[in-house]
């Protein structure tokens, strides 16, 4: 499983990093991606899901499935990437929704 993680500052926002470091450690999690939106040099999911866009796709080509979950806002904004990352890939998140391999838990 590969986690995508955002928050705006790791300080206050990044309570689980423990855990998930333990998960990544006993590889229940291959890949943790984390994004602070307010610190320096920070971002957002969004562009850390473009810096991955390659290997993504190989994923996405391999059958894996999405799960977006937190803010509307952010997850329009994680739609939008995810349809830039698999646009080479002639998919879209609402082919993969069609597939099943799509889903949102949004607020």
């Amino acid at each position: 499983m590969h986690l995508y993680w955002g928050g705006r500052n790791p300080a206050s926002d990044f309570l689980y990093e423990p855990e998930l470091n333990r998960y990544l450690a006993d590889q229940r999690l291959t890949a943790l991606r984390a994004a602070f939106s307010q610190v320096q040099n920070g971002g957002y999911v969004q562009d850390r899901l473009r810096s991955d866009a390659l290997s993504l796709r190989r994923l996405v080509e391999k059958g894996a499935q999405v799960l977006v979950c937190g803010s509307r806002e952010m997850a329009k904004g994680v739609m939008q990437a995810l349809d830039e990352i698999l646009a080479p890939l002639n998919l879209s998140v609402l082919t993969l929704k069609a597939q099943g391999r799509y889903r949102e838990d949004v607020y």
